[in-house]
């Protein structure tokens, strides 16, 4: 049973490693748009809430205290009366003390650059839970200040609903005092409206006394205010967070839009075979091609590695090179390729099969190339021996063999068994796939295929298509070689390795002895199949 569950845990972590995978790619390799980013974001808080100083709050209490609603001797004079719903009274009631006329006056009390829109931006009224208790909050930068304007506002507003009571009294009083006299002065007056009238003026006369609201009273007074929201260092950790959280969904939203292959772990995510070699990027160089001796000596050392890992496998003579889009360095790679199978002591043919953009015989400065498309001449007259390749011969490509394909194409399985019976190995530079239909039917003649990719300029959605081509049309992808890679390797840090044309001058006797025999004999294999000439039923 604990087996089992530990079986689903490992599932479970495998699923979130795939999940994070490109959350984690995207941040990697967008590492400074993350760091600009993140640090923009920590600079403008610093600039706006850390730069503003902390704040404090402080609060003082006003109480409630509503008349009856059946009271008619406070009607119209702006008291609080009871509606009937407690916290509908109270809100009234907040509604008139968190007035404009006390903001102004607070304003002029506290003075040092305050205003009635400052005041009222700064103060708050608000019931204190379902009592009759109002809170007065007011926020400052200093603690002394919060205290002073919480208070100064529920003094000045309490006392400016006592004037204003006390204004509409004196209107009731003028008012009730001039009826009486005319009921008083009548010929025939009413006692009882009479008596009225004198309960209800000794109310008033009694209120207006006090000079105030008698149903609003300051009851507290806030003592000191104490610090609001998060601390400084919280603030900036949070806006460290909240960059880096902005910053890695700008950095996905590049990955998104990029088409271009990043790095290892993508290829990886795309493909199912090994990236067999990562050829640095070579300083100093232009975009131009790159011939073997100027390889420098830990560059071409991942040649050798790549070299080893193809010789391993029996029968396995016939190297093809090619790639998803131009200039990945298909053709750099199968010319050092070639080189390096021959440093070994091995003969070597390296045929350019690139009829659409032949580049082998400019990069080996081969000045009248008798071209591939001569399929009536003998292998032996097309090729080219190059004086600085011991051991390699060419069969070069000029741009009008692409008239001659469908020709080439029939007579290819013959071509690579006298290629083969010539030297002990073959190595092809086809046309990138998805632009070249010939590739694929090269790619099923072959005994291995290696794709280069150039992280930063492969186009992904290219190299997919090329994928799945190569995988309907069975051709036998061994793995990847990463040119121009910035990945680090051992070697390139411990300085070893060695440049071409020094691991023995092309003498047998230095031969790598990782070789497995059968590939060093030259012996010619069994005829290849001839399959359909013009590849017309590949893909099905």
């Amino acid at each position: 049973m604990a087996s089992v569950d530990e079986g689903v845990s490992l599932e479970a972590g495998v699923a979130s490693g795939q999940a994070l995978g490109p959350y984690l790619r995207a941040i990697r390799r967008q590492w400074l748009l993350v760091l600009a980013v993140t640090l923009l974001t920590a600079a403008v808080a610093d600039a706006t809430i850390l730069r503003s100083g902390p704040t404090y709050q402080a609060s003082s209490t006003v109480l409630v205290s509503p008349l009856p609603q059946g009271d008619a001797d406070f009607v119209n004079t702006g008291v609080v009366l009871e509606t009937g719903e407690p916290p509908r009274t109270v809100q009234t009631a907040a509604a008139l003390v968190d007035s404009a006329p006390a903001a102004q006056r607070t304003a002029e009390i506290m003075s040092h650059g305050w205003t009635g829109s400052a005041v009222q931006d700064a103060v708050s009224v608000s019931p204190r839970g379902e009592s009759y208790v109002l809170e007065v909050t007011a926020q400052a930068s200093s603690a002394q200040e919060a205290a002073k304007l919480a208070n100064t506002f529920a003094t000045a507003a309490v006392a400016y609903r006592g004037s204003v009571v006390t204004h509409n009294i004196d209107a009731q009083l003028a008012e009730l005092n001039k009826r009486l006299t005319s009921i008083s002065s009548s010929g025939t007056p009413d006692p009882s409206l009479a008596g009225q009238l004198a309960t209800r003026i000794a109310a008033l006369s009694a209120a207006q006394a006090g000079g105030a609201d008698p149903t609003l009273a300051v009851i507290g007074l806030a003592t000191n205010g104490s610090p609001t929201g998060a601390s400084r260092l919280l603030i900036a950790l949070l806006s460290l967070i909240g960059g880096f959280a902005i910053a890695s969904v700008a950095a996905l939203a590049v990955e998104f839009f990029n088409r271009r292959i990043g790095d290892l772990d993508e290829l990886e995510a795309l493909f199912s075979v090994p990236v067999l070699a990562t050829v640095p990027k070579i300083g100093g160089v232009g975009s131009g091609f790159l011939r073997p001796a100027a390889f420098p000596p830990a560059v071409f050392e991942q040649v050798r590695i790549l070299r080893v890992q193809l010789a391993q496998r029996e029968r396995a003579r016939v190297v093809m090179l090619t790639s998803s889009d131009a200039g990945d360095g298909k053709t750099t790679i199968a010319t050092a390729l070639a080189a390096a199978f021959a440093e070994t002591g091995e003969t070597v043919i390296l045929i350019d099969f690139d009829l659409r953009k032949p580049d082998i015989a400019r990069l080996l400065g081969i000045e009248q190339p008798p071209g591939i498309g001569t399929v009536d001449g003998h292998l032996d007259e097309l090729l080219v021996e190059v004086p600085d390749l011991p051991g390699v011969r060419v069969l070069p490509a000029t741009h009008n063999d692409a008239d001659e394909l469908p020709n080439l194409l029939a007579r290819l399985p013959k071509l690579l068994d006298e290629a083969e019976a010539q030297a002990d190995h073959v190595v092809i530079d086809a046309a990138p796939v998805g632009f070249a239909s010939e590739t694929l039917q090269v790619a099923r003649t072959c005994d291995q295929v290696v794709i280069a990719v150039r992280p930063g300029r492969t186009d992904r959605d290219r190299l997919v298509v090329a994928r799945d081509l190569l995988t309907r049309a069975g051709a036998p992808v061994v793995g990847l070689v990463v040119t121009q890679s910035t990945v680090r390797t051992d070697a390139y840090g411990y300085g070893y390795g060695y440049g071409y044309g020094l691991a023995g001058g092309g003498q047998t006797a230095d031969r790598d002895e990782s070789f497995p025999p059968g590939l060093r004999t030259g012996a010619p294999r069994a005829r290849r199949g001839s399959g359909p000439a013009e590849g017309a039923d590949l893909i099905t």
